[in-house]
């Protein structure tokens, strides 16, 4: 995947972005022409889609910030500041910096280049350049999903829920009349996340399908589960389309949940038998003190801790320790199986993103969501007994026996599961929001994320979305702010 063709190199000079001022106008049109007679086959198809796969893997998206900030906002990490990389874990943010905007809206150019290429003047396998196409709208759905869930207003008091502002869905790349492109709306930007992933699902086909380091049909069907369930908060209909989803992957992908004695060892193992998406890394993605391993517990940076509450003041709130007390001791997802230890005398997640050169494929999705997800699906449906039973599976298979969580499954038994074992993976801020949650305290002494009041945000409050980073906002009239920014 590495292995990137010229073409990737004329990407990157451009400095692909979606907004542009009128002075970038005429070098990008140009580029576009040098581009169309470029392409020519169905592997120079591929090559392009590679340079998507591969900006997905910088820092500031799922190369670190991604995962990151998913956890240190919550409950389960703080950021100790020792770099400052990790300021805004305090949510008091400011318009100046980019976030993930320029990253995220980076990848979805070049897969409007793909997808937008004239393929039937192509030569090479038709089959082979519709996976490729596909792979492109799945990959367009996951990242403006990721761009909603950071910058959407569904869940701010006051701001309308699926009416609310989304985010730009773009799908051209660099077309005239759409070079400032306005914000969509919530409900309009999950139909289109919804319909570019069927859209991949019917262009590529599983016989095509590479390891799970490139969008597969499982890998598509797997973000479609992940992105119809979250979207559930905003219409509950798609609850059920989330079950139908995961359930597709549980039966279909071949894939499977790594048992107890596997699990550690799977977060070293590229391609393991749970991935259903991952980022190939290379030793030029993030070395040394921009990778996640560094940032972690890295001697000098090392910002990003588990949050553990003060033993010496009541409880508020219950830490990865708390819930985790019970079957410490036997638990291969705590410090019985090394997964968190110390370093540089604090307590420190050893056990996920475990190589210091940062050379460990990322994991985006793997198959035990999916069994979460469809025991939620099945308890919204009103079917407990299923609920209960693909609850069950995943304690089960980490060796804690297979009726750990007693009858009946309740939504805060599955939400507890996934806490235990998507730490440190970057989806406990959105299980929060998305059941109506604010921010936990858990320390006061170490939590970052308070608001000038000195408490965590509220399920509601303005600054649980990002703001527009203020150079998009002087480059595209047609961007509005978010509410309270």
């Amino acid at each position: 995947m590495k292995n990137l063709k010229k073409y990737l190199l004329l990407f990157f000079a451009a400095t692909i972005i979606v907004s542009c001022g009128d002075e970038d106008l005429e070098p990008v049109l140009s580029l576009d022409k040098d581009l169309a007679t470029g392409i020519k086959s169905a592997g120079d198809l591929a090559s392009v889609l590679n340079s998507a796969y591969d900006r997905m893997t910088v820092s500031g998206y799922y190369g670190r910030n991604q995962i990151i900030d998913g956890d240190v906002r919550t409950d389960n990490m703080y950021s100790n500041m020792n770099s400052g990389r990790f300021a805004s874990s305090n949510m008091d943010y400011t318009s100046q910096g980019s976030g993930g905007w320029v990253s995220k809206y980076s990848v979805i150019a070049i897969c409007n280049i793909v997808i937008g290429a004239d393929t039937a003047s192509l030569t090479g396998d038709a089959a082979a350049i519709n996976h490729t196409v596909g792979q492109a709208h799945a990959i367009r759905a996951l990242v403006h999903f990721d761009l909603l869930k950071e910058y959407g207003q569904h869940f701010i008091t006051g701001q309308g829920g699926a009416a609310s502002l989304g985010i730009p869905y773009v799908k051209t790349y660099k077309v005239p009349e759409n070079l400032s492109p306005a914000r969509d709306t919530v409900g309009s930007n999950v139909a289109d996340i919804i319909a570019d992933l069927q859209t991949g699902i019917g262009l590529m086909s599983q016989s095509l399908d590479d390891t799970s380091s490139y969008m597969t049909v499982a890998g598509a069907y797997a973000i479609g589960a992940r992105a119809t369930l979250y979207a559930g908060s905003v219409d509950p209909s798609l609850y059920a389309t989330a079950g139908t989803m995961a359930k597709w992957v549980i039966d279909n992908s071949g894939r499977s949940p790594v048992t107890a004695a596997g699990f550690k060892a799977s977060y070293v193992t590229d391609n393991a038998s749970n991935s259903l998406l991952e980022l190939a890394m290379s030793g030029t993605d993030n070395p040394g003190i921009n990778g996640m391993a560094y940032i972690l517990r890295g001697t000098s940076y090392g910002d990003v801790r588990p949050l553990l509450r003060d033993r010496d003041k009541p409880m508020t709130n219950p830490d990865l320790q708390d819930i985790f007390e019970a079957d410490a001791a036997t638990d291969v997802r705590w410090t019985v199986n090394g997964m968190i230890g110390t370093a540089q005398g604090q307590a420190t997640v050893l056990g996920k993103f475990p190589t210091m050169t940062g050379l460990d494929n990322v994991t985006i999705i793997r198959v035990e969501e999916m069994h979460l997800i469809y025991a939620e699906a099945m308890l919204r449906a009103g079917n407990n007994a299923t609920a209960l039973t693909y609850l069950n599976n995943i304690p089960a298979i980490r060796g804690l026996g297979a009726n750990y969580y007693p009858s009946p499954a309740t939504l805060d038994n599955i939400l507890l599961e996934r806490r235990k074992e998507f730490y440190c993976e970057g989806l406990r801020y959105d299980d929060l929001l998305r059941t109506g949650q604010g921010m936990p305290l858990v320390n006061s002494s170490w939590q970052l994320n308070d608001d000038k009041t000195g408490t965590p945000p509220a399920y509601g409050d303005y600054n649980t979305a990002k703001p527009i980073f203020q150079s998009e906002l002087n480059a595209n009239p047609n961007i509005v702010q978010n509410y309270g920014y």
